[in-house]
């Protein structure tokens, strides 16, 4: 069993550390909470992704483009991310779609006032379809 405990210098925490094993600071929500549009209308992939706070964690519901209406994925439990181990503002997030044909892992983070969204899909019905990988970016209205 390895005691590797970081990766790179980055992982080791400052001077705005609680210093207590195991405990941290909030990750305030804020930056990315909201409902973000794809700033393509044409885009085939995401339409609109909403962002909520659940007791301190982001909660995601994607709805994907369709032929006549957005498509509702429901909600999931999402992951919150800062830019380092000592940050407190969400700078990006991720979150896992089981749907009953596909799984969606979803990778977001913010760049200057944009979400840009990455989704791996990979199909689990056993159609043959290839896994892949789509890149979407989105605005608040």
């Amino acid at each position: 069993m390895s005691s590797l405990m970081t990766t790179r210098i980055r992982d080791r925490p400052g001077l705005a550390s609680t210093g207590l094993p195991g405990l941290s600071l909030p990750i305030n929500l804020a930056p990315i909470l909201g409902v973000w549009v794809n700033y393509n209308e044409e885009s085939t992939g995401i339409n609109r992704v909403e962002i909520s706070d659940w007791e301190g964690l982001p909660t995601v519901r994607v709805f994907g483009a369709g032929r006549s209406a957005p498509i509702d994925w429901g909600e999931v439990a999402g992951s919150a991310f800062t830019a380092g181990v000592d940050g407190h503002e969400a700078v990006g997030f991720s979150a896992n779609y089981d749907l009953s044909f596909a799984t969606v892992l979803l990778a977001a983070y913010l760049n200057k006032r944009l979400l840009v969204v990455d989704a791996y899909s990979t199909f689990t019905d056993g159609s043959g379809r290839a896994s892949y990988f789509q890149r979407d970016h989105f605005y608040l209205p």
